[in-house]
């Protein structure tokens, strides 16, 4: 009994500090004589080195293909709007042909049973799913995802579910996605911290970086705005330069609203026709119209140069072919173009001249243009003039548009007074649903759509609105100009293919 007393008595003797250190050199005794060995293997990103997992006390198990697939519902389910609506009832053409179509950009091997791809595809995740294709050989294709946030509470559930699956697909060790966000007043940080975590407990590779830094009243604001995009490329630089990493192909993403089938149809484009840049349509709402409208005209100009207009679909575009093609949902050629998402070849990021995001040679006489449109200008200069516009890629920036530039598809022969005038059930060209502009998402494949373009040189000249301000100006405040462009981008070098990104033939 006093023994057992002594014991409380002369921890009482000893203070906090002596107490701590004791326990610290009791631990690491203890460690030496017991070393600790992990007995499962740990798993790592595929840019950590090797060794610095080692000596990990708590190793991370790579995660199982069900382990996924809930963090997958849990991302789905945490939505607000209807991007996971897309193709949830998709018509079964629809479905056969996206598979095919897509198939050569899987970059993982797939399970035994049912295909993670299919489901994509599927009204439920947990039936209807088809066979993976076992002749498949993963594809080693890396893209990194940038994307710039700025108050966007309410698209990052959908924007990261989208992702999610989009990377399930290329295949997680293939995809990087680094986001710069600055200046919210909303609640996107905290959001983005809960993403974070989620999309890490799945092994994407992820960088989130934020800021509370927004443009000075005096600031310009293209410069402004081409710092902050160039940030969103810090990691494409870092790892290449830490651990000699390249990326075959960029995605960066605005604050839209995209499908699955969306993004993969833009890296199925510019993979095809191994573009220097690829770019889908974006539209905002008209009140006066009372209908959507194309959007991004500041930077969109046709093969001519001249800008396309904020118009509906039939009177965006002046070029007359372009024009053409456009309404019958065909890739187009352009000068420029962003419209929500573009699609990039890394190439000229990596080689001399190094193109990066910059504000106009002011000095030099250069016209104030966007900062897109002048990375547009830069790629023609470096010889990547390969710009194409995706019609069927329709992206919207909140849920009215969305509504209506992807309606639900009816069946019309339940409708009194339809019938059809010839043409087959399924064939796109004589379904009323598939040859209206704002048609189902479900739109079926064309052949015409899966054919290279055959590119031309660029304008000698191109539309130009300056932007000079600083201040509150939302919009160019410089009388509109044609500016005469570099005499490199008028050559057929310019259209020529430098960096062969094509999908491989199965």
């Amino acid at each position: 009994m006093g023994k057992q007393a002594g014991l409380p008595h002369i921890s009482r003797r000893l203070s906090t500090p002596a107490a701590l250190a004791l326990g610290v050199l009791f631990g690491m005794l203890v460690s030496r004589l017991f070393p600790w060995t992990a007995t499962t293997p740990g798993w790592r990103s595929n840019h950590v080195p090797p060794k610095s997992h080692q000596q990990s006390r708590q190793p991370i198990q790579l995660p199982t293909l069900e382990q996924r697939a809930r963090v997958l519902n849990l991302l789905t389910s945490l939505s607000p709007h209807y991007t996971k609506e897309c193709t949830r009832n998709a018509q079964p053409l629809y479905i056969q042909q996206a598979t095919e179509r897509y198939a050569a950009l899987i970059g993982h091997k797939g399970p035994s049973s049912g295909s993670w791809f299919s489901r994509f595809f599927a009204d439920d995740a947990d039936s209807h799913g088809r066979s993976s294709r076992k002749d498949l050989v993963p594809s080693d294709h890396k893209y990194f995802f940038a994307i710039n946030l700025y108050n966007s509470f309410d698209i990052i559930p959908d924007l990261f579910a989208t992702l999610f699956r989009v990377s399930a697909i290329l295949g997680y060790h293939n995809v990087f996605v680094s986001i710069y966000e600055n200046g919210s007043t909303d609640q996107t940080k905290a959001l983005l911290r809960i993403f974070d975590a989620l999309t890490r407990s799945v092994g994407m590779r992820i960088t989130i970086r934020t800021s509370m830094r927004t443009r000075g009243a005096f600031n310009h604001r293209i410069e402004y705005l081409a710092e902050v995009r160039n940030a969103a490329f810090v990691p494409l630089h870092e790892l290449r330069d830490a651990e000699n990493e390249y990326f075959d192909t960029i995605v960066f993403m605005n604050d839209v609203l995209p499908c699955v089938d969306d993004i993969l149809e833009l890296i199925y484009q510019s993979r095809t026709n191994n573009a220097g840049i690829t770019c889908a349509a974006d539209y905002m709402y008209h009140d006066e119209i009372g209908a959507p409208v194309f959007y991004d005209n500041w930077v969109a100009r046709d093969i001519n140069g001249t800008a396309l207009e904020n118009a509906p679909f039939e009177r965006i575009f002046h070029h007359a072919e372009s024009a053409q093609r456009f309404q019958r949902h065909l890739p187009v050629q352009v000068q420029s173009c962003w419209n929500g998402i573009a699609v990039l070849d890394p190439e000229p990021f990596y080689t001399p001249p190094h193109v990066r995001f910059r504000m106009a040679r002011i000095t030099e006489g250069e016209c104030s243009a966007s900062e897109c449109s002048l990375i547009c200008n830069d790629y023609w200069e470096a010889g990547y003039g390969r710009i194409l516009m995706v019609p069927r890629v329709k992206l919207a920036y909140d849920r009215k548009v969305f509504d209506i530039v992807h309606p639900p598809r009816r069946n019309l022969t339940a409708i009194r007074g339809y019938a059809r005038i010839g043409g087959l059930p399924d064939d796109p060209r004589s379904d009323p649903q598939d040859r209206a502009w704002f048609g189902p998402h479900d739109r079926l494949f064309t052949e015409e759509e899966s054919q290279p373009l055959e590119f031309v040189p660029g304008p000698s000249h191109v539309w130009c609105w300056g932007w000079d301000g600083a201040g509150d100006l939302d919009g160019p405040d410089v009388d509109p100009i044609w500016e005469r462009v570099s005499n490199k981008s008028m050559r057929p070098d310019a259209v020529k293919v430098r960096h062969d990104r094509s999908i491989p033939k199965i």
